[in-house]
């Protein structure tokens, strides 16, 4: 079923579409994650357990299939990377040019060191995350995390080294209590909503849709929440699903990805108490003592990806979808970044034709009215000129600026009014990013317009003339109102 603006919603409140049944598109099926079956999962009760499991799962995988981890100087991968064989590739990102995340770089140089690991260091920057972001987006049906093409570029890169299948410490969050912020309290309903929801959709879309009755399958009496089952059954599948699609578009041998962390469960439900006090994922902070007993326990962090630096000058969204007003400048690197694949994917699928004129519509009249209906495109943003703008040439508005933009905003043919403050062509279309400029063809084969002409040209816009409608225009209309009270007094 169709429903973009539930999509739209959904994605920017939890990082994927939660309803399997709801597309952005006709046509369009967007993909969740590939669970591990429960009834396969090994119960451990102890760090030691998790090292038997592990040692287990990588001698029979490591039969018939040749690995590549993803290492990261976190806990998690370090201590899959323990039960390798040595010589196995490992990949570490590294990011503009070994500027970022350093610290996460000299880590898990450590580990591949002490178990002898074959290091690759696979470079980001954001030129080759937005050369996968199309086939990402194309395999899943929707906009995609922020660490897919990251992880994309390492599954092909490990692919021309040979590697069949990757491993990666995804699921161990999510089994052994990494969520720390999540699991650091009873919330209240409310609350969490507030905390988990990523971004507000009312925030940046002029049509959002409620979320609501998903959280209100977790509500609990006396307005709390079962953050543990909502984790378990919400969470999971925007967190697994990243890893999963990326390995898949990269086209590995062996997919979804080898994820021995998820392929165990613990035996006894989380120690809360022990993670409340600063314990988070305390069966594995013993196991990395067991395998690095030389090397301090690293503090929790998230796989890096420096979408701060990536979007720090980015004005924000400019399709019709996205509200105009919104404050991007309260927004974290991760939200901007699904501001912007949201926006990059609804181009690829819908692409849109924006129509932009501007004008003073004072005294509003049929012609003003023509001109708006023959510019209609599948968006229309209309510019109308300020006070001081029109003041500029010696005239005067006798309807004041709020009051023309509330008349132009109520007519059918208009999508999105903004205010013009001045004659810049091309700035406007830095903001605002037509296809196409509408005008009056009284101004066609000036200077001035052809001039506009061929700067809009560059960018790939062109400039339509139309017509004005004869015999009426503001200026008549005036001077005829003006002719009429000076006979009638």
């Amino acid at each position: 079923m169709e429903d973009k603006n539930y999509c739209m919603s959904s994605y920017l409140t939890f990082r994927y579409v939660e309803d399997p049944n709801k597309q952005f598109k006709e046509g369009l099926h967007h993909t969740l994650d590939i669970p591990y079956p429960e009834e396969k999962k090994v119960l451990v009760h102890t760090a030691e357990d998790i090292a038997k499991a592990y040692k287990e799962m990588f001698a029979e995988k490591q039969k018939n299939t040749k690995l590549g981890i993803l290492l990261s100087g976190g806990m998690d991968s370090a201590c899959l990377a323990a039960f390798l064989k040595p010589g196995t590739d490992a990949y570490t990102f590294r990011f503009m040019d070994g500027t970022f995340s350093t610290g996460d770089m000299e880590r898990a140089k450590l580990y591949a060191e002490k178990y002898k690991l074959n290091l690759h260091y696979v470079d980001i920057n954001f030129d080759i995350v937005k050369k996968h972001l199309p086939a990402l987006m194309k395999m899943k049906g929707a906009p995609v995390h922020s660490i897919e093409p990251q992880i994309m570029e390492a599954a092909l890169q490990a692919k021309k080294d040979g590697v069949e299948q990757i491993v990666a410490a995804d699921g161990s969050d999510l089994v052994f209590g990494g969520m720390d912020k999540m699991l650091s309290k009873d919330w209240d309903f409310d609350e969490w909503v507030d905390f988990y929801t990523f971004l507000d959709p009312k925030k940046v879309l002029k049509e959002p849709v409620s979320m609501a009755h998903i959280y209100e399958r977790y509500r609990l009496p006396n307005n709390k929440i079962d953050f543990l089952r909502f984790q378990d059954e919400i969470f999971a599948h925007e967190s697994s699903g990243s890893y999963c699609n990326a390995v898949i578009t990269a086209g590995m041998k062996y997919v979804p990805l080898f994820d021995p962390s998820g392929m165990v469960k613990m035996a006894e439900p989380l120690d809360l108490a022990r993670i409340r006090r600063g314990e988070s994922k305390y069966l594995i902070r013993e196991l990395f003592q067991m395998c690095y007993p030389e090397i301090p326990i690293p503090e929790k962090t998230p796989m890096p990806r420096p979408v701060d630096i990536y979007f720090k000058d980015w004005a924000g969204p400019t399709r019709p979808e996205f509200r105009r007003d919104i404050d991007m400048t309260s927004l974290t690197g991760n939200q901007k970044w699904q501001l912007y694949c949201l926006q990059e994917f609804l181009n690829m699928v819908d692409p849109i034709k924006i129509g932009y004129t501007t004008g003073v519509y004072d005294l509003f009249h049929i012609g003003h009215l023509n001109l708006l209906r023959k510019a209609k495109a599948q968006c229309l943003i209309v510019g109308v000129s300020t006070d001081d703008l029109v003041g500029y040439k010696g005239k005067h508005a006798v309807i004041p600026f709020e009051e023309r933009k509330e008349i132009v905003a109520a007519i059918k043919y208009v999508d999105e009014v903004v205010t013009q403050e001045n004659m810049d062509k091309l700035g406007a279309w830095k903001k605002y990013h037509f296809d196409v400029m509408f005008v009056g063809d009284d101004w066609k084969g000036t200077d001035k317009w052809n001039k506009i002409e061929a700067e809009l040209a560059e960018v790939g816009a062109k400039v339509v003339y139309f017509p004005y409608t004869k015999g009426t225009s503001s200026t008549l209309i005036n001077e005829t109102l003006i002719r009429l009270r000076e006979e009638n007094k």
